[in-house]
């Protein structure tokens, strides 16, 4: 699950790794300075940023929680939906279940407002359909978290609104979607899914969400059988991290063709991946 800029790009975080939501600006009118509370709410957002993508989940919460009230007290309703699905999405990531559940009311609460005031300033349909789409990916991936897949594929299901060519929301909901297969054992059903989040994210350039989609259909392949074919995603899926520097799915995928490789009969293979994810997690647990 992302951490962002007050008005753009969104930045939603997931499993370790940041990636990138386009969703439209806020309240300032384009070619003006920020307001002064707006100003403070991004720097706060970079601060949030930081700590979260150095693998500090915790210690973005507090400069998440203070974005989004400075968002609140500008009176930019959609940008305090985009702080707050930060810091559901942080305080997830901390641990803190309870925590990202209840700031996840809070932005399923105000979706409605905040996409009326994004269409008054300008009929911004783009911005509160993918609002909508956030509010409702967030909902389902906590779902799943509490081992509720009925619940986050109902909400899925819900996601009908009509995005652009250019939102990495597609993307996002299909790889959801694939994981929920993956875990009700439909492997088949979920390498289907993931294909289309993967086609869907590269599309877009959605770059940490196509590797999340090639590492689960690395899993369902794995599921299947198809040893050969789940190495070439889980490589396909490091290649994209060691771009990102996404260290901590590295660790999961590297482990997982050191299996792949052993299976196969390769084991210095297998010795050499599993030293590398043994280096990377060390680096991180430091």
């Amino acid at each position: 699950m992302t951490i962002l800029p007050a008005n753009f790009p969104i930045r939603l975080g997931w499993g370790g790794v940041l990636t990138t939501l386009v969703l439209l600006a806020g309240c300032a009118t384009p070619g003006d300075p920020p307001p002064p509370l707006l100003q403070a709410a991004a720097g706060q957002t970079r601060v949030g940023e930081e700590a979260y993508l150095t693998g500090h989940a915790g210690e973005a919460v507090p400069a998440l929680n203070e974005a989004a009230r400075l968002h609140f007290a500008a009176g930019d309703l959609p940008g305090a939906a985009r702080a707050l699905l930060n810091l559901a999405l942080a305080q997830r990531a901390a641990g803190d279940s309870v925590s990202a559940a209840a700031t996840a009311v809070r932005m399923h609460d105000l979706t409605p407002a905040a996409r009326q005031q994004a269409r008054e300033q300008g009929g911004k349909e783009e911005f509160s359909a993918e609002l909508a789409a956030a509010s409702v990916w967030l909902d389902a991936l906590l779902a799943l978290d509490r081992g509720d897949s009925a619940t986050a594929a109902s909400l899925l299901a819900s996601a009908t609104e009509k995005l652009s060519g250019s939102s990495p929301w597609p993307g996002r909901l299909e790889t959801l979607r694939a994981e929920i297969a993956l875990g009700e054992g439909r492997f088949q059903e979920a390498l289907g899914h993931a294909r289309a989040g993967q086609a869907d994210s590269a599309a877009t350039k959605d770059r940490a969400e196509e590797a999340r989609a090639r590492q689960f259909a690395g899993t369902a392949h794995l599921r299947l059988g198809q040893w050969l074919e789940a190495r070439a995603d889980f490589l396909a899926a490091i290649k994209i991290e060691e771009s990102l520097g996404g260290g901590a799915r590295m660790t999961n995928d590297l482990n997982q063709l050191a299996a792949i490789a052993e299976h196969l009969g390769d084991s210095a293979a297998a010795q050499l991946y599993t030293e590398r994810a043994r280096a990377i997690a060390a680096a991180r647990a430091r």
